[in-house]
Order: structure tokens, then C-alpha cells, then sequence
């Protein structure tokens, strides 16, 4: 450890962001964010970490952030801003820890438990306390030519992030008409036919995602109800009594307080981002995860 301090910490940590920026953006550009686990008490400020702009922001600040570290601009002043923006994540990640979430988001689709990540960021504070620098409290000399390369490598890199997270391939449109309903509620329609030929698009919009890895597995009838619809009740009834297998049931509702009666068949609600709405009873026939054909009836 001798030879070992902030000068090559820094690399570390450039590295830690660039990778956690760039599995971000991936995310943002092709899928959207997955709820918030709800009922805990640091869920609203967890709502606001959430945001999709918000982890816009993050995304291109962590790329800035990364570039200035691999410069070797302000190293004291650096310093003190990794120590506090670790010490930050550190916070949010035991915070998504105490509230169950299964994964704290950092890298985007990549699943890390958040006890994990904050084990590992309280571990890049305690290197930064331990190979601490002086603080220079007077306004760092600017070096004209390093801020200049990394404010245009930054633009290179930031600019078509920020483009393709914009774009979002896979938008709200995928799943239906977006609208803002009587009550100022974000409503979305859904349109199932725009589905056909594409990955199930609710898997990522349950309130509650366990047990939803085998609907991509094999063949499945996915039926959509909603808990005031009689002819949902109806079929549901009739496939209790036919004993239907390989059958789901996803409940779209504006009211998420809402209650069907109990089944037998694996149910999934929304989550309560979006008010929903759509057309029911309809029935999604998925292969291996795919939607390949929409009905009203439930294939044997």
C-alpha cells in the first residue's frame, strides 16, 4: 500500500462510474425503469432518486465526473466530492436494502443486491479516508488545455447518451396510448396488438415481480381483467372449472386497491407508477416470453 493512494484510486473510481453510467444508459435507451418497492418509508425519496430524468442527469454527470478523475483535475477538491458522492451512495443503497428492493439499480438491468453495493461503496470511503488529501481552499489553478479535452470528450460521449436515452427504443407507446386522465393521473391504454412479435411488455410493470421469471418459460395464456369486468369473472370461473394450466391472470386497474376474487392461477398486478386501463377480458398467448398471438379465448 506503500506506493498505493488517491492518485490511483482515482482510477478505480473513474472506472466504477463509467461502468455504472454506461449500463444505466443501456437501460434508459431500451427498457423502461422498474417500480419502486412500495410500503417503506424511505419510498418516496427513493421515487425521486427513480426518476427517469433524474437518472438522466446521473448518467451523464457520472461520465463528467469519471473524465475529470482520469485528468487528474483539482485532485484535492476531486478528492473531497468522491468522498461525498460515495458516502451518498452508500446511503441509497442500504436505504434500497432496508426497503427490499431486490437490486439497487446502480448498473442498470445487471441485478446487484443493494447490501452489496453498499458494502462496496462504504469500502471506496474508507480507501478515500485513508489516502486523504490536503484541501486547498483557494480557487484551483485552471489548466486550460485538460479542462478543454475533457469537456469535448465528454460531448462526444454525452451528447448521443443523452440522445439514445431520449429516444427510448422501447417507450410507453410500446405498451399503448398514454393520456392524462380527469384526475391528473398519467393514464395508459393498453394495446396488446401492438405486442405481437415482441417480449411480453408488463413483465417489467409488476408491482410485485416474483414468480414472473416462468411466464417466460414454455407457452402461456395471459389474461388480462380488470376486477369490475363481470365477463372477466366469468371466464375465469369457467377456467377454474375446466382446470385450466399454463394460465396467468394480470390485473390492469386504476384503483390499486382493487380486489378480484381468489384463484388458483398466478396473479400479477401493475404497478401503481401509472394509472391503467384497457380492454378486457383478452387473452395474450406468449411463447418462451413472446407474444404471439391476442384472442379472447384460451388456447389449449
Amino acid at each position: 500500500m506503500k506506493h498505493f493512494g488517491f492518485a490511483q484510486l482515482r482510477f478505480v473510481i473513474a472506472a466504477v462510474l463509467l461502468i455504472a453510467a454506461g449500463l444505466k444508459a443501456h437501460q434508459l435507451a431500451t427498457a423502461p425503469l422498474p417500480p419502486v418497492v412500495q410500503g417503506s418509508m424511505f419510498t418516496p425519496l427513493l421515487e425521486l432518486f427513480h426518476d427517469r430524468h433524474f437518472q438522466m442527469l446521473v448518467v451523464v454527470g457520472e461520465i463528467l465526473f469519471a473524465l475529470v478523475l482520469i485528468a487528474d483535475l483539482w485532485r484535492s477538491w476531486m478528492w473531497l466530492l468522491s468522498l461525498l458522492g460515495f458516502t451518498a451512495f452508500t446511503f441509497v443503497s442500504a436505504m434500497k436494502g432496508l426497503s427490499g428492493e431486490t437490486s439497487c439499480g446502480c448498473f442498470g438491468t445487471v441485478t446487484v443486491n443493494p447490501w452489496l453495493t453498499a458494502t462496496f461503496d462504504a469500502a471506496i470511503v474508507g480507501l478515500l479516508l485513508l489516502f486523504r488529501e490536503r484541501i486547498d481552499w483557494n480557487v484551483p489553478t485552471l489548466d486550460k488545455k485538460k479542462v478543454l479535452a475533457v469537456l469535448v470528450v465528454w460531448l462526444v460521449l454525452a451528447v448521443p447518451t443523452m440522445y439514445a436515452m431520449l429516444s427510448l427504443k422501447y417507450s410507453q407507446a410500446t405498451l399503448g396510448r398514454e393520456y392524462t386522465a380527469l384526475d391528473g393521473r398519467r393514464t395508459i391504454e393498453l394495446e396488446p396488438e401492438r405486442w405481437i412479435g415482441r417480449e411480453f411488455p408488463l413483465f417489467s410493470r409488476f408491482a410485485t415481480p416474483e414468480g414472473a421469471e416462468k411466464l417466460r418459460q414454455g407457452t402461456w395464456n395471459i389474461l388480462l381483467v380488470q376486477p369490475d369486468c363481470s365477463e372477466c369473472k366469468k371466464m375465469i370461473a369457467e377456467l377454474e372449472e375446466k382446470k385450466a394450466e399454463r394460465v396467468a391472470l394480470v390485473v390492469i386497474s386504476s384503483r390499486p386497491n382493487d380486489n378480484i376474487p381468489d384463484t388458483p392461477f398466478p396473479t400479477f398486478w401493475l404497478d401503481g407508477q401509472n394509472a391503467w386501463s384497457g380492454t378486457t377480458p383478452c387473452v395474450v398467448n406468449l411463447s418462451e416470453g413472446v407474444c404471439v398471438s391476442i384472442g379472447k379465448q384460451v388456447e389449449k
